[in-house]
């Protein structure tokens, strides 16, 4: 992908900043190819989320409800004296250090997913500040499919004007970035362009609605045509016409069967577990070539020529071209911490591998997001949801490759006015390199407000006393640590951000004013013993707990109060020699990350110890050839050769194509693709290690 100064300053954003950037544009603006582009150059530790399981597969990411834990039904906001948010051990490590959100298909996440979220992180980060000060990047369109939300409005429309993610209460108090992708490379026809976009935006007119009805075919029902896809809002019609028509070819289905190892749940399968197909199949490519050669992408349409065994050889429609086509792996992908290195490790945790393939004489609507095709038929009579027009008929290259099966009215262009006036707010000013630079510059003052605001140590402490006023001997100690926290440390907070941090400047660089630099020093003389004093505090009241009946929610808000207090006393200790802010936010990372919380009945889980590498020099030479392919050929990494693969390599050095092609999950396509390489790093490894052997 070449990069437009428009994505540089995206980029700059992310790098920079911590404001929530949405980033957004028409279908065929090129948001999941910037996606992976940003994936592979921005360094923050991030994570990648999607609403739905074949969302987050496809996205390289986990879902929202697995990676938070979110509960299932409506999340209701949660207010200064509601329970806190129960987060295992592992996790509370992994978004300890989390610095980048990424969320893709914001448009189907509801406010209150979001607030849940927002809830979490500030509890592990210990962190008033909206997401515990995680940046995040919301990529989507909301012209295209929403949120399911109706069974659940009921009781959400209490706490929400609207459903969407920027309904969130969260969002209300920071202002969202947006950017708007506006190079359309999937139609090149203006005309057409012109088209989508009125009925993007709900406002289509009589003449684009003849000019969308010309293409309507009275004599479609009994006559589907050869080459094209259609698309249907109504499941079951799709299942019919592909066993219909994968009935009428002669000769024998074919099946295959998936490969799945390790951790990969059913319902994330991308594609068929057993795909059925016979000569004559019309099919569809349902993920990009992940050799980077670009040699098929997704929703690019073929028919199968031969069969044979192991073998599957195919002529694409729009150009007449032989392809035969090899399976592709998807990556389950787990999240963990990698302690020494205080960042967010990617790693698989299973793997499903099939030829990505799907019988293409019909596919839904909603299965059609972000898919391109050159000839269909958009069958959208019955379209009932918010943009499932658009969605339809944005998939299509041009205008004349459509045929409708019934008129298009304007009853099934269906806009939410709620989204028209939100984008039109949204994108009304564009960011510049001067809201850049005015965001740097007043981060740093934010930051400095977080560290002198402790409404979070009092939240945190009302959250915990709850479980000690029954106990009437400890009411002198309660009130004396009351007394501590709200007088001798979150009024003089206060009071330091009114009287002294107010008078700077935010249009001048606050971490080299010398004066400034002077203050934090005494304050922070005053506040750490303070803060030392307040932990030793908590830690005398949870030593004279019983320990056999606590609910879990005791353990939840002690360990909140506690990473709360460390994280605080990590800034005041790092705030007098820091030369920015990022020297705050990492010794601030680093206290979270050597927190252990406290759990009911904890027992320390003891992990498999992970298979020694056997030549662990070898094993660094691949994985710096890896990189190196990945950045080339501008893939993820692991979706090259997994670190198991890896290691399995240096464990049987394979000293041939077929050797290699035999060990699990690599295969005659990975084999032909990258095997010479890895086979010459082998033999160029053991030339040097037969001499001392």
């Amino acid at each position: 992908m070449v990069l437009e100064p428009f994505h540089e300053l995206v980029l700059k954003f992310i790098r920079n900043t911590n404001r929530p950037i949405f980033l957004t544009g028409k279908a065929g603006t090129g948001k999941t190819t910037f996606l992976r582009r940003i994936r592979a150059d921005v360094t923050k530790s991030m994570a990648v989320v999607a609403p739905t399981a074949v969302a987050a597969i496809n996205a390289g990411g986990v879902t929202i409800h697995s990676f938070f834990q979110v509960p299932f039904g409506p999340q209701i906001p949660a207010g200064s004296n509601e329970p806190l948010k129960q987060v295992s051990q592992e996790k509370f490590k992994v978004l300890q250090c989390l610095d980048l959100l990424i969320i893709d298909e914001i448009s189907m996440v509801r406010a209150d997913t979001l607030d849940y979220i927002d809830t979490v992180l500030r509890q592990v980060k210990g962190s008033i500040r909206p997401f515990g000060g995680v940046q995040l990047l919301m990529i989507g369109d909301l012209f295209q499919l929403p949120p399911v939300y109706e069974k659940d409005w009921g009781v959400l429309s209490r706490f929400y004007t609207g459903p969407y993610f920027f309904n969130s209460l969260a969002l209300k108090k920071i202002p969202v970035i947006t950017f708007e992708l506006t190079q359309v490379y999937r139609q090149k026809d203006p005309g057409f362009v012109a088209i989508l976009n009125q009925i993007r935006n709900g406002s289509v007119g009589d003449e684009a609605l003849n000019q969308l009805n010309a293409h309507f075919d009275a004599n479609l029902n009994d006559n589907w045509l050869k080459d094209y896809v259609t698309l249907s809002t109504h499941n079951k019609l799709v299942n019919e016409i592909n066993q219909q028509r994968l009935t009428e070819l002669e000769g024998e289905p074919h099946v295959f069967k998936a490969t799945v190892t390790g951790d990969f749940p059913k319902e994330g399968y991308p594609a068929e577990e057993e795909l059925v197909l016979k000569v004559g199949a019309q099919v569809m490519f349902i993920k990009n070539d992940s050799s980077g050669k670009k040699q098929y992408y997704n929703g690019r349409t073929a028919r199968i020529t031969t069969i044979g065994q192991g073998s599957v050889k195919l002529s694409f429609l729009d150009d007449g071209s032989e392809f035969e086509a090899v399976p592709e792996s998807w990556q389950n992908v787990k999240y963990s911490l990698a302690e020494d290195e205080q960042k967010v490790n990617e790693s698989n945790n299973g793997s499903f591998s099939q030829y990505p393939l799907r019988l293409a004489w019909a596919i839904t609507v909603h299965k059609s997001q972000g898919l391109t095709f050159e000839k269909a038929i958009i069958d959208i009579d019955a379209a009932f949801a918010f943009g499932q027009a658009y969605v339809a008929l944005s998939r299509c290259r041009t205008l004349e490759g459509i045929i409708l099966k019934a008129p298009v009215r304007s009853e099934n262009v269906r806009t939410d006015p709620e989204i028209v006036r939100f984008m039109q707010s949204a994108v009304n000013e564009a960011p510049n390199e001067q809201l850049l630079n005015d965001i740097i510059l007043g981060a740093e003052s934010e930051l400095l407000m977080d560290i002198f605001d402790f409404s979070i140590l009092t939240t945190g402490w009302d959250q915990f006393k709850i479980f000690y006023v029954a106990n009437e001997q400890l009411s002198t100690v309660l009130q004396q640590t009351d007394n501590l926290l709200q007088k001798e440390i979150k009024a003089i907070g206060d009071r330091f951000m009114k009287k002294e941090l107010s008078v700077f400047n935010n249009n001048q660089p606050l971490w080299s004013n010398e004066t400034l630099k002077e203050r934090l020093r005494n304050a922070a003389t005053y506040f750490v013993p303070k803060l030392d004093a307040l932990a030793a505090a908590v830690n005398d009241l949870y030593a004279q707990k019983n320990r056999d009946n606590n609910p879990v929610e005791f353990y939840d808000s002690l360990n909140h109060l506690l990473v709360s207090l460390k994280a605080k006393t990590a800034a005041f200790i790092r705030m007098p020699m820091a030369s920015s802010g990022n020297d705050v936010i990492s010794s601030v990372q680093e206290a979270g990350i050597s927190f252990k919380p406290v759990y009911k009945n904890w027992n320390v889980k003891v992990l498999p110890k992970e298979k020694e590498i056997a030549h662990p020099e070898l094993y660094k030479q691949l994985l710096n050839w890896r990189k190196a392919i990945s950045q080339e050929r501008k893939v993820l990494e692991h979706t090259l050769v997994s670190e198991n693969m890896l290691r399995d390599i240096t464990a049987k050095l394979p000293r041939s194509l077929n050797q290699l092609s035999q060990l699990k999950s690599f295969g005659d396509a990975k084999a032909t693709d990258l095997g010479e390489p890895i086979l010459k790093m082998i033999r160029s490894y053991l030339g040097e290690n037969d001499l001392f052997s």
